[in-house]
């Protein structure tokens, strides 16, 4: 079930906007000047999906529409009975647009929000109370209220009755398009002031997405090892009832296969998943006999059955090195199951004689946060999601941007996502006008 159009009315109790999603291409593009508030609805995207209901008690707005792909629409409107008790409340409106069906989101009382807010602050010692109803962040210096701290510190949904929440169970119409749709917001410029600000005993995001990469092929070659073990344990057997069946297979057949195979690990190979010994390529048969072509083709299936299992993350690591080896100037982006990237000087050498290994920390800014975007879309997004993203174009070289539409296409495609990008930047749209949604102000 995909999303095909999201309204806001009335926001900051100014502004009607309407976003067509392109599902086709997978890409949207959101344009338009400051202070109309692009960031503030995949914001509010997000707080939805993501079930942060206290993020809509800081938003003016009339109502949020989202309209699907089987017509059924749903409206979030939010209400307030005085100056301190919003009610969030969804009503579904059904194709035929009469009948419809509501359920109460949010309705909280703020003595209780404080409460937990207190207490978040005490168990945490990275929080200082600097003011009755606002705490400091000191790792980041960031000044956060009482429903921030509920929203940030992963505070756990099934605690929302002490917020006054409606946790009743949810009825099936609300669960059916809420759970299959998976939402993600990416903030570019958060991604770079996490780099900047690092405490001793903190990883920085570049470190963490390579140990993440480094254990998510180490997970696939056992997966891998085990599935061999098992093959070679029953190649024996299964070797007999070949040969008491001879498939007839031709030599010309067996030549071609034994080329596809090589080529399929040399593919692996470069992408860091599997390591080709020197000589081991496997010759040409010239006149092999029925048993050889055989055996040879036996060996043939069951090594495309143990690489299989890499084809998933071969294509991603393909595309993240086609994307990151095209715009990084001197140097290059191997992967290596050890250190997950592994970054390579190709204009200075060590001491002997081999290039010069570049640590991921001595990347520049831009640098870095191209990685992590790229490493996000690709390897930590599920598919079918919904990804948001905010001003890609921050720290970003001008030919960068011309061609971050493109590589996008090629993970759209391979995860079958559907991408919102809110920009401000002509050269990021590039060619792909075609692609956008205005937002205006008051004509």
């Amino acid at each position: 079930m995909k999303i095909n159009k999201i309204t806001v009315n009335n926001l900051f109790g100014v502004f009607n906007h309407s976003i067509s999603i392109n599902n086709d291409i997978g890409i949207t593009i959101i344009i338009g000047e400051n202070g109309l508030g692009k960031t503030v609805m995949l914001e509010m995207i997000e707080a939805f999906y993501k079930g942060n209901y206290l993020y809509f008690t800081n938003v003016s707005f009339d109502e949020m529409i989202f309209e699907f792909e089987d017509s059924v629409k749903w409206v979030l409107t939010q209400e307030l009975k005085n100056e301190e008790l919003p009610t969030l409340s969804l009503k579904q409106i059904n194709k035929n647009g009469k009948s419809f069906k509501s359920i109460r989101l949010l309705e909280y009382d703020p003595v209780r929000l404080d409460m937990i807010a207190r207490n978040i602050g005490r168990n945490s010692s990275n929080l200082t109370r600097i003011h009755p109803k606002y705490w400091e962040d000191r790792r980041t210096g960031e000044t956060l209220s009482a429903e921030d701290l509920v929203n940030n510190f992963n505070y756990n949904k099934r605690h929302h009755l002490d917020l006054g929440f409606v946790d009743e169970e949810k009825p099936k119409w609300f669960t059916d398009k809420f759970e299959i749709i998976n939402v993600s917001l990416i903030e570019t410029q958060r991604l770079i002031s996490l780099n900047q600000r690092v405490e001793k005993n903190q990883e920085r995001t570049v470190e963490r997405y390579a140990k993440d990469l480094s254990r998510t092929i180490k997970k696939y070659l056992t997966e891998s090892t085990e599935l061999s073990s098992k093959l070679d344990r029953t190649y024996p057997n299964r070797l007999i009832e070949r040969l008491k069946n001879s498939t007839n297979i031709s030599k010309e057949f067996l030549n071609e296969e034994l080329k596809r195979l090589e080529a399929k690990r040399a593919a692996l190979d470069v992408a860091g998943l599997i390591e080709i010994e020197k000589d081991s390529n496997l010759l040409a048969i010239e006149n092999p006999g029925n048993e050889i072509i055989d055996v040879l083709m036996l060996y043939v299936e069951d090594s495309f059955e143990k690489i299989k299992i890499f084809d998933t993350i071969s294509r991603k690591i393909e595309i993240l090195l086609d994307i990151i080896n095209k715009r990084f100037k001197h140097k290059k982006l191997v992967i290596d199951k050890e250190e997950g990237f592994l970054f390579k000087s190709t204009i200075l050498k060590n001491s002997e004689d081999k290039a010069q290994i570049i640590n991921v920390n001595q990347l520049s800014s831009g640098e870095q946060n191209e990685l992590a975007l790229f490493y996000i879309l690709l390897f930590q997004t599920k598919k079918d999601s919904l990804i948001l993203i905010d001003e890609p174009e921050v720290s970003l070289h001008i030919s960068w941007q011309n061609s971050f539409i493109e590589d996008l296409k090629e993970i759209t495609k391979l995860n079958n996502l559907d991408v919102l990008i809110a920009t401000h930047s002509p050269d990021i749209i590039s060619n792909n006008w075609n692609l956008k949604v205005e937002l205006k102000g008051l004509e």
